[in-house]
């Protein structure tokens, strides 16, 4: 099940993509006024405690490059900086205090500018923000998280009785 939500995760990311990484470029700014920003496409993050996926948060990113030369770079080279956000985002948790209501949005910036840095070079970027954050779920309802805890209940629960249990006598 695990596997479907992530595929389908992959396949939406993808899909909202490609039209950007068909032209050769990001989405770029509208106004074009300044050169050195950069309009990343959709980041899809698995929101996560203890290793089990509770949803998917959807975050659009703007990164601001040291200077337009180091834009133009990094244009080029979005897919990359795309992959290495990814990759940081599974590689730990992006929650606060281990909450899958809330995201690390400080802890969470740091780790995707120094993803987006790593990518094309120490400096390159001077900024990111989030233009906006969406989550796919409340937490409080997700049946999938609300089943796996009563699974775990229940398996605590039947292992603390046969625990109780004396074991069999061995009389014939």
């Amino acid at each position: 099940m695990r596997l479907v939500i992530l595929a389908a995760a992959c396949l939406l990311a993808l899909v909202t993509a490609t039209p950007a990484l068909a032209s050769g470029a990001p989405v770029a700014k509208e106004d074009a006024g300044d050169l050195t920003e950069l309009e990343l496409p959709m980041l899809v993050a698995p929101v996560t405690v203890n290793g089990r996926l509770y949803h998917y948060a959807y975050m659009r990113i703007l990164l601001k490059a040291k200077d337009s030369a180091t834009a133009d770079i990094a244009r080029d080279k979005v897919p990359f900086i795309l992959d290495a956000m990814l990759r940081e985002t599974h590689r730990a948790t992006i929650t606060a205090n281990n909450d899958p209501g809330q995201i690390d949005g400080k802890g969470l910036e740091k780790r995707l500018f120094d993803a987006a840095n790593a990518t094309i070079g120490a400096g390159s970027f001077v900024s990111l923000t989030f233009r906006d954050t969406i989550q796919t779920d409340d937490p409080a309802s997700n049946q999938a998280a609300a089943e796996a805890a009563a699974e775990e209940a229940a398996a605590a629960e039947f292992a603390a009785q046969t625990a109780k249990k004396p074991a069999p006598s061995a009389h014939h």
